[in-house]
């Protein structure tokens, strides 16, 4: 199939097929080059040379009232602070979202921190070197609810925010279900369990709701396309699913679930945070479970699952049950100031590039450099539309042969980006 046949699916403008290599060589130079300095590349100021004596004065009496501010906070928490452990934000656990209270302070818990939207979101799919399109992106945003489910939304919450890519395999179909029912068995389980507004208020169903309402809307998708599967009978006596990675923007956390093998990563103050963790039948946990299911691991061009698949967990997939699971693995992440972006690809993005990699490449594009410093490049823009652009176009001249897709949510302006607009305003 030649290149010009190449279908795009997307929110914006069809993304073209690259030629490999025509942006490759430059955004490795300007995004991978380790002589960046920190202000370039992260937004973080470096120190202001300080020339003459009265400069010197002046900026060592700012640097003294900084430092007795920080003292007046700190000092009545120090103690406490060396105590804590550091958390693990790549189990699901991650930093704090609000100011502990000071010693002597009321008993009430401060009220929960609640975080806006997303700035932009974008999301891109392009065929690449298959005969065939079997991936599918969704965005929802907001999620639609229930009449009655969005009327409870008050004041302190906003409906959440639904991000998808599903990746077939053995045709689409299974994945244009996904597309067409995910989301909508997720939003009636939501409103079963009072997650509408995200949890935020006296009612917080907190991390176990969310994992039980994401693990029944995967076992409802599952049981609707395996029923179908099962009618065909000997029709179709082969593999026919999709992996999943679903992703729910909400105003404390973000709630990510994925089965197969699919890819969510959180880019928090530059560092690539995983939420997700393929399914792949080499997993030490995964062989375990299949093998006591009954079903066994061949190999064939790698490990597979009864030697046709190369993951270990998918929708659908109704004939290589039990040995394929739909259930989800579910991961609940409160939010920060420092979180920047969240990037869903299918496997054809994450076989040609790393997460420190996308998530360079991404940062790249959303601080505005990619468009100042290449005013002639195919992405032009700097909105998460354009970086899931770019991601697409990365992937395939680093030698993707897989349909590639990748949805991109902006979380929050990057320093280089907001540097850019305010000396732009007073000019």
């Amino acid at each position: 199939m030649s290149r010009s046949e190449a279908g795009a699916q997307g929110h914006d403008a069809p993304v073209p097929v690259p030629e490999p290599g025509a942006l490759l060589p430059l955004v490795d130079k300007m995004v991978m080059n380790s002589s960046e300095t920190s202000e370039k590349v992260h937004g973080v100021p470096l120190p202001v040379p300080v020339a003459g004596a009265e400069d010197k004065r002046r900026h060592a009496r700012r640097r003294r009232m900084q430092m007795v501010l920080l003292n007046r906070v700190a000092s009545s928490e120090v103690e406490t602070k060396r105590a804590r452990p550091v958390p693990d934000i790549s189990s699901g656990s991650s930093a704090k979202v609000a100011p502990e209270p000071h010693p002597g302070a009321a008993a009430a818990a401060p009220a929960p921190a609640v975080w806006p939207k997303s700035l932009s979101h974008g999301a891109q799919s392009v065929i690449g070197r298959r005969r065939s399109m079997e991936d599918v992106v969704v965005v929802a945003a907001p999620l639609p609810l229930a009449e009655a489910a969005a009327a409870e939304v008050g004041d302190g919450g906003w409906v959440p925010e639904f991000f998808a890519v599903y990746d077939g395999h053995g045709g689409a179909w299974v994945a244009e279900a996904c597309r067409d029912r995910l989301h909508v068995a997720l939003a009636e389980q939501m409103a079963r369990l009072g997650l509408t507004n995200g949890g935020v208020g006296e009612e917080d169903a907190g991390a176990l709701l969310w994992r039980e309402a994401m693990a029944a809307a995967f076992a409802r998708v599952d049981g609707e396309v395996s029923a179908v599967q099962a009618a065909e009978g000997d029709t179709k006596p082969y593999a026919e699913g999709s992996s999943a990675v679903v992703a729910v923007l909400e105003p404390r956390r973000i709630v990510v679930a994925h089965c197969g093998d699919s890819r969510a990563v959180l880019c928090r103050a530059g560092v690539p945070v995983p939420l997700s963790t393929e399914h792949k039948p080499e997993r030490p946990d995964e062989l375990a479970r299949i093998e006591s299911a009954g079903g066994q691991i061949l190999y064939w061009h790698g490990p597979r699952v009864l030697g046709l698949l190369s993951m270990s967990r998918s929708i659908g997939d109704y004939f290589l049950k039990p040995s394929m699971s739909a259930e989800p693995e579910v991961t609940v992440t409160d939010r920060t100031d420092t979180d920047e972006f969240i990037i869903l690809g299918s496997d054809g993005l994450w076989n040609a590039m790393s997460n420190e990699y996308a998530c360079k490449v991404t940062r790249y594009c959303l601080s505005g450099r990619l468009a100042a410093d290449c005013p002639a490049g195919t992405v032009h823009g700097s909105s998460a539309s354009d970086a899931a652009a770019l991601l697409l176009e990365m992937a395939m001249a680093r030698g993707s042969e897989d349909n590639v897709s990748a949805v991109v949510v902006e979380l929050s302006r990057l320093a280089w980006r907001k540097k850019a607009a305010c000396q732009n305003g007073r000019t």
